[in-house]
């Protein structure tokens, strides 16, 4: 009579998974450079911050006529506005040497540079020529059709982080921002054997009893799905020694850095698959190889998961059950996720989500339109169970049920609107508009899309970046949304974000911020950064600051032929400026803005402009002449209700973190 040996000890599937990663400690392997064209479907393992402002300088996003906005005002069919054309044409490539006076235009093409003294384009439909006059037959707004330095990518910002499955939409930021190469994990090498002198590799002749081995290929294609190496080590009958034999050769020549095994795990006496595997060293003296032979599972009780030491590295082993139902449960809910650990690789995301809209989205009819979303975490996610978004209106919901689908509302001309994008909503064909609240079906662009874990929208600082990177360490996934002071202070009291970066100043108390919280959040605070004129070493018109005297705005700044780089409306950085200025005409080029500090720093730099407002740490950056208008808080808005989130009480303490400080410290900014 046969045998029957009873399993180690059948135990619950978290204690499985528990002792087994205890065992492996799974981390990401060593990092590997390769080349830009080797990147795609590989797992970054380094942050890549863009070493420079995409685009590089203020260009056309049309082919048309470079303007001074100003003259186009008032100006229609019947009474087109006429300015003098210039003979030059702008061209991509070839950076313009002139100023562009009142009254006047200029040729220019998609992607030329916008020339001194322009703040607008006009679409070349919507103009004509006429003996050397130009006829503006719509009138423009001051930034119209131009992408503007920094619109797209602010110099030193974090564009990729570690744990980024790179694709098409990531490897394009790369090329975007000048990485030749980037480091990704290595990919872990799995070996794959299967057991059973009834199997047969596809594709042989089949004897009575024998079965063609599918195991093998489902367990290398999921590897490969989850970014491994797979190893197809073949089949291997019921014969100890060979078994033994073929588990050294994977451990120690073929280097696997997991190794699989299905079949041969019955509790009867063919179990020797799990024996094979008991008599391997354990991943340290005295411990042995076997973690778990039995979990509490239907199907797939008869799983044994191991770990054994080759050298100084410890390589996780599962023997899965050899039915291939059994084999696909036990591989996705036990090694999929260790392999996605050693990957670099986060956990899997559900797979469709429903979200609701925070703000009403137009269409246009008879036509189904798709746009690109992120998403929010709202106090309640769940994936989507059914709905469909072919024709007819949408259910409505209420808003706090569900995550939030934020549309990313950047430009066809923008790399990081696809990259960021967790992915999109279809629109039915016959619906105009969506209004807020209503429920959206959110089509992963990949299977990581997932509502992160913190939202910071607001003032954008690159102080704030080294808080991210803390939490990103932590595990954290972070999203900021730099859409200016007022903004994130919008934001956080409809509670579409959990932090808003604020550093507005109130006039009538000489105090940052305070004032301007909305009900319902708190303010907390942050650090000090000094805002001062940036201008370059060179120019004379500006004089060097002087130690300890109070700022005053040079008079140069009322010529008419120096030009500034303002802010965008809604930063506070604009508002302080405008508080200098005060009432009475605003210097040439105030209609020109820059999303963030080092925005208005290459513009200055490049001769774009001759002065703007920004923080010392990007003129320095850039070997800007500096002089200090005065110390500004960099605070913190919380709405109340989010304040108790685990993201938000990590993104709390690593604010008071004493490393944490002493490094903003040592970037210069004031603590």
């Amino acid at each position: 009579m046969t045998e029957q040996r009873q399993f180690l000890q059948v135990v619950d599937p978290d204690v499985a998974v528990a002792r087994w990663w205890a065992a492996a400690r799974p981390v990401p392997l060593a990092s590997e450079e390769l080349a830009l064209a080797d990147l795609c479907g590989r797992v970054l393992a380094e942050a890549v911050a863009s070493p420079r402002d995409v685009p590089g300088f203020d260009r056309s996003n049309v082919d048309g006529y470079a303007v001074r906005a100003g003259d186009t005002y008032g100006a229609g069919e019947l009474a087109p506005a006429r300015l003098r054309l210039r003979p030059e044409v702008v061209v991509p490539g070839v950076p313009p040497d002139m100023t562009l006076g009142p009254g006047e235009a200029v040729a220019i093409a998609t992607g030329g540079a916008v020339v001194r003294g322009a703040d607008a384009v006009v679409m070349v439909e919507d103009t004509d020529e006429e003996s050397g006059i130009l006829l503006v037959r719509r009138p423009v707004v001051p930034g119209a059709m131009i992408a503007v330095v920094g619109g797209d990518i602010t110099r030193g910002e974090v564009v990729l982080r570690p744990g980024v499955r790179l694709g098409p939409r990531e490897t394009a930021v790369l090329a975007a921002v000048g990485r030749a190469a980037a480091r990704v994990v290595r990919r872990p090498r799995v070996g794959i054997l299967s057991t059973g002198d009834e199997l047969v590799a596809p594709g042989g002749r089949l004897l009575p009893g024998q079965v063609h081995d599918c195991n093998q290929t489902f367990l290398a294609d999921s590897v490969r799905e989850l970014g491994g190496e797979p190893l197809a080590l073949g089949v291997v009958g019921d014969d100890p020694a060979a078994l033994d034999l073929a588990l050294r050769t994977a451990l120690h020549e073929r280097r696997c850095d997991v190794l699989l095994l299905s079949g041969g795990t019955s509790k009867g006496a063919g179990d020797l698959s799990a024996a094979a595997v008991a008599r391997l060293p354990g991943p340290a003296p005295a411990e042995p190889a076997v973690c778990v032979h039995g979990v509490a599972l239907k199907p797939g009780k008869p799983l044994c998961l191991a770990v054994t030491a080759v050298g100084e590295q410890r390589v996780p082993i599962a023997v899965l059950p050899g039915f291939p139902t059994s084999a696909l449960f036990t591989f996705h809910e036990f090694v999929a996720p260790l392999l996605r650990a050693l990957a670099g690789l986060r956990a899997a995301a559900a797979p469709a989500i429903a979200a609701t809209l925070p703000h009403d989205l137009a269409s246009e009819r008879g036509r189904r339109e798709y746009a690109l979303v992120q998403l929010l975490a709202g106090p309640k996610e769940h994936a989507l169970e059914s709905m469909s978004v072919e024709e007819g209106p949408l259910k409505h919901v209420p808003e706090d049920t569900l995550p939030i689908a934020l549309p990313t509302g950047k430009g066809s001309g923008s790399v990081t609107a696809f990259c960021r994008a967790d992915g999109f909503i279809a629109v039915p064909r016959q619906t105009e508009r969506l209004l807020a609240g209503a429920a959206v079906e959110v089509r992963p662009i990949d299977r990581d899309a997932a509502a992160p874990d913190l939202v910071i929208a607001g003032s954008h600082c690159t102080g704030l970046e080294r808080l991210v990177d803390r939490l990103h360490a932590q595990g954290l996934t972070v999203r900021l949304l730099a859409q200016g002071s007022q903004g994130g202070l919008a934001a956080a009291a409809r509670g579409l974000c959990d932090v808003a970066p604020i550093h507005l100043l109130d006039p009538d108390t000489d105090e940052y911020n305070r004032a301007f919280v909305p009900d319902g959040c708190d303010l907390v605070p942050g650090y000090g950064r000094m805002q001062g004129l940036v201008s370059r070493k060179d120019d004379p018109r500006f004089p060097d600051p002087v130690a300890g005297a109070r700022f005053e705005l040079p008079a140069c700044v009322r010529d008419p032929e120096v030009f500034l780089v303002n802010r965008n409306r809604g930063s506070g950085t604009r508002l302080l400026l405008d508080a200098l200025l005060g009432p009475g005409p605003r210097p040439s080029g105030y209609s020109h803005e820059a999303r963030s500090h080092s925005g208005v720093a290459a513009c200055v730099a490049s001769g774009r402009a001759d002065w703007g407002v920004a923080i010392a740490s990007v003129a320095d950056a850039v070997g800007l002449r500096f002089a200090a208008i005065r110390l500004e808080s960099y605070d913190f808005v919380i709405p109340r209700a989010r304040r108790p989130r685990r993201a938000v009480q990590l993104f709390l303490a690593a604010l008071a973190d004493p490393e944490v400080r002493a490094d903003l410290r040592a970037a210069g900014f004031v603590l």
